[in-house]
């Protein structure tokens, strides 16, 4: 029987035997070439020393392990200057020496593996009936060749997190190759002037603000073209407005009261015959449990706060206080910052049935009381939710029995929230006419209040407008305004930073490159690390990257 696929030529099998049982297909094959090669010395030998059994592990049949008992034959080594004498015949494209599973067999693994990991590859491989344990797969991995990066021109930095907060690494990618070249253990600059220093082609660098790669990249490519990321540059601008806002803690709670203050409603007409469901807000407060538990962390952080403020009278270093109290330093320097307890601004919580209150308050007045047979209505009127989410808005009117006119001008305004100072900054780089009425009317309250915020916002904007349309001209006039007296400290110190990195700066203004692809594959660096629970020695991590890249 011919069994011309499972070998390649010049190995074609003289004869063969297919033995089936249950779990497993046996091959018996013998190779037909009258002659061997020495691998040593390259001569050809016709002179069999012996024969032995080899066994190879190949490709499933339908989901049925395959296995190749070849006759295998050793050979004298005629050459009298050949150090070896007996040698035995290789089977290349079949196997390599000494290996136990076919070049496809190894193949195939090495893909899974690559795909999936070491648990999650033994798993697959033994659904397809390739049974290996997880630490073949990982061998298999760890031998194989990772593909030769060509000529490297165009070049992007940026770092990704081993243990976020504690251990960092640096990943390179070829932007114009669209794929990552290398991943380096750590964000150092020795590191990466060190790897680039083995690269003299490198044209252009693309990297995120951090000191450490600027200084790098002008120690190892100093002919290279640096190039900020523009991204990382609105990313800087808002870290400055955060750390402005962190401070007016007290002012942002008084803005939003100021505007809830200014929006209460007139009391509504009340029908005596029907009750009328009071007006229901769009952003419901959280449940009792959930309420319970904000309040016992609400207490923890106080305490936690009061602690870094008494240790901070006493002389203690920011770091030392982080370190006594096993929290965060960028922590401990907003809680010293504040001035008092910066309060946590509120998570809204929604309800499926708000674009529907109208709705439902009408059928409530008509006299409908049944929670199925308004959800079937909603249903045909668009309504995504469930019957549970009607039925607790009916309960909540149900024990309105009687509302009064008093009780509805009492209620409070809808919608305003003090917004977290995070949300605030971004709300203070967005036009006033992408705003929502009520961030508008609370940015408005606020920068009343703050004039040196309003400043503050309007350099912002322009700088975002700057970044977005490429005006690589306003970029000095910007930095001159930004670096004024009556401007907020913060946003002094992020010019200050834009013009100690003017020549990056500048080139993210007129160069089209950017570390968006770089962000993109430090994306799917996580995915892999978190598909290896995050346990993977850094070479298993780094093969996985680089070959699937």
């Amino acid at each position: 029987m011919g069994f011309g696929p499972l070998l390649p030529d010049p190995w074609a099998l003289s004869r063969g035997r297919v033995q089936v049982f249950p779990e497993l297909v046996t091959i018996t094959l013998r190779t037909s070439s009258p002659v061997g090669r020495c691998p040593l010395c390259k001569r050809p030998s016709s002179r069999v020393h012996s024969r032995y059994r080899r066994t190879l592990a190949d490709l499933p049949w339908h989901g049925t392990a395959v296995r190749l008992v070849l006759r295998a034959r050793r050979f004298f080594c005629d050459t009298a200057t050949c150090p070896r004498k007996i040698f035995a015949e290789r089977l290349p494209g079949v196997a390599v020496a000494h290996a136990r599973r076919t070049c496809r067999f190894s193949r195939t693994l090495e893909d899974i593996g690559f795909a999936c990991g070491g648990e999650g590859g033994a798993r697959l491989a033994r659904r397809l009936g390739m049974p290996v344990s997880p630490d073949t797969v990982l061998r298999q991995l760890r031998g194989a060749r990772l593909p030769q990066a060509g000529d490297l021109r165009v070049l992007g930095v940026d770092d990704w997190a081993l243990r976020r907060g504690q251990r960092y690494g640096t990943i390179l990618c070829d932007l114009e190759q669209h794929r990552p070249i290398d991943l380096l253990p750590d964000r150092s600059a020795d590191t990466l002037s060190t790897w680039l220093r083995g690269r003299p082609g490198i044209e252009v660098i693309s990297r995120d603000r951090a000191s450490c790669y600027a200084q790098g990249a002008a120690r190892g490519a100093p002919q290279a073209t640096q190039v900020a990321d523009r991204w990382h540059l609105i990313h800087n601008l808002h870290d400055a407005l955060v750390r402005m806002l962190d401070r007016r803690h007290r002012d942002l709670h008084a803005a939003a009261k100021d505007v809830r203050l200014q929006r209460q409603r007139p009391p509504p007409t009340v029908n005596n015959d029907v009750p009328e469901p009071r007006e229901t807000q769009r952003l419901e407060p959280s449940p009792r449990h959930e309420q319970a538990a904000h309040s016992i962390h609400r207490q923890r952080r106080e305490k936690r706060y009061r602690q870094v403020i008494a240790l901070h009278r006493r002389g203690m270093s920011q770091r030392a206080i982080a370190r006594r109290l096993h929290i965060h330093r960028e922590t401990v320097a907003r809680f010293i910052h504040a001035g008092h307890f910066p309060e946590r601004a509120p998570r809204p919580y929604g309800r499926k049935t708000a674009p529907f209150v109208d709705y439902l308050q009408d059928r409530w007045r008509q006299g409908c009381r049944n929670a199925a047979q308004l959800t079937r209505e909603l249903e045909s009127r668009g309504f995504a939710g469930s019957y549970a989410g009607v039925r607790r808005q009916l309960a909540r009117w149900r024990r309105d029995d009687t509302p009064t006119a008093s009780d509805s001008a009492s209620a409070p305004c809808t919608g305003v929230r003090r917004p977290s100072p995070k949300r605030l900054a971004w709300l203070m780089l967005k036009p006033n006419r992408d705003l929502k009425s009520d961030d508008r009317a609370l940015t408005r309250a606020l920068f009343r209040r703050c004039p040196d915020l309003r400043r503050a916002a309007r350099l912002g904007r322009e700088f975002a407008t700057m970044i977005e349309h490429r005006r690589p001209d306003h970029l000095d006039a910007w930095i001159d305004r930004s670096q004024r007296s009556d401007v907020p400290p913060s946003l002094q110190a992020f010019a200050t930073g834009l013009k100690a990195d003017y020549a990056a700066v500048r080139a993210a203004l007129t160069m089209q490159w950017s570390n968006g692809q770089v962000e993109g594959q430090v994306n799917r660096l996580k995915l892999l690390k978190r598909q290896m629970y995050s346990r993977a020695n850094f070479d298993l991590l780094r093969l996985r990257v680089l070959y699937t890249g």
